[in-house]
């Protein structure tokens, strides 16, 4: 089973760097962190061009309203996409549909007419939603961490009731590392359960050392209300685990939309082939990721290489 998601937001309008652009802003680079290189560029790009306005300027520049979904579901017909996810949330808490839990949300239900498109294509429609904002705590038990568990409760289970989602792809976790930050997640998540219980759900949700040794310890562990595993991005297990599980990757280097990848970043169609190859032999199933600009339009590097991939996948049947 072959499917898409789509990295789309603020992060779109600069699109420099990747779609962490935010969190270089707000954390000062270190030498000693791994990320130190992109961050000081970021930071650099950041004062040079926007002197140093804050991320949610970015609301300007993004145009949700000039884009339209029928042409990402031609495509995903095309590319023989069972499923189509969107990222209605990131990790920089911009929410793509009106949502009642707080005013950073886009005037258009992108939401909305992202499952609309894609049930007229004839496509499964899922979410990405990410537990985690870069701004937040919410491990420490604070007030201002209780706010934020109650309003990501309260956002997903608006989710759920408007939209029904087929496939939910969590992420964000790794912040979630005590058992009372993953109470929140698991309310949240018996409420889809109680929902919509034929709804697929990934395995990332918490990361308290129970949670994490369990992981460690067996590939084929599977957290409570989840339904198939996705380990690390672009991960592929050495051994064929006995759970359903998915691999996701990037045809460039970024998930979100990069000016600044050269066309040496992206990889090819065959080299797509040959990863899928590589899943498929170990039972997943696989999910290409597309990073929009901040009109919609996609990557034309990336549009290439997966139409590529999909024509090999129609020789290789004949």
């Amino acid at each position: 089973m072959y499917s898409l998601i789509f990295h789309w937001g603020l992060y779109a309008v600069p699109a420099y760097g990747d779609e962490w652009y935010e969190k270089r802003l707000l954390k000062p680079p270190h030498k000693k962190n791994y990320n130190y290189e992109v961050t000081k560029r970021i930071r650099d790009h950041h004062r040079e061009v926007y002197n140093n306005a804050p991320y949610s300027d970015f609301q300007a520049g993004f145009h949700p309203e000039k884009w339209d979904p029928s042409t990402w579901m031609a495509l995903a017909s095309e590319l023989d996409a069972e499923y189509v996810l969107l990222t209605c949330k990131h990790h920089d808490g911009f929410c793509l549909w009106p949502t009642s839990t707080t005013d950073y949300h886009t005037a258009r239900d992108v939401v909305g007419d992202f499952k609309a498109a894609a049930l007229s294509a004839g496509r499964k429609f899922g979410l990405y939603y990410s537990w985690w904002e870069f701004r937040h705590d919410v491990d420490k038990g604070t007030p201002e961490g209780e706010v934020y568990l109650r309003r990501m409760v309260a956002q997903v289970k608006e989710l759920c009731d408007a939209y029904a989602p087929e496939i939910w792809w969590f992420d964000g976790h790794w912040a979630f590392r005590t058992q009372h930050a993953v109470d929140a997640i698991n309310e949240a998540l018996a409420y889809i359960v109680s929902r919509t219980p034929n709804a697929q759900i990934n395995d990332r949700t918490g990361a308290t050392p129970e949670l994490e040794a369990a992981k460690e310890k067996c590939q084929d562990f599977m957290p409570p209300y989840c339904t198939f595993r996705v380990y690390k991005d672009r991960a592929i297990p050495k051994v064929a685990p006995t759970v359903p599980w998915e691999h996701i990757g990037t045809v460039g280097t970024s998930w979100g939309r990069d000016k600044t990848q050269k066309t040496e970043d992206y990889k090819s169609g065959e080299k797509l082939w040959i990863i899928e190859q590589q899943v498929e032999a170990l039972g997943g199933r696989v999910c290409w990721n597309f990073g929009p600009d901040a009109e919609g339009s996609l990557d034309p590097m990336e549009v290439s290489a997966l139409t590529e991939l999909a024509e090999i996948r129609r020789k290789s049947v004949v």
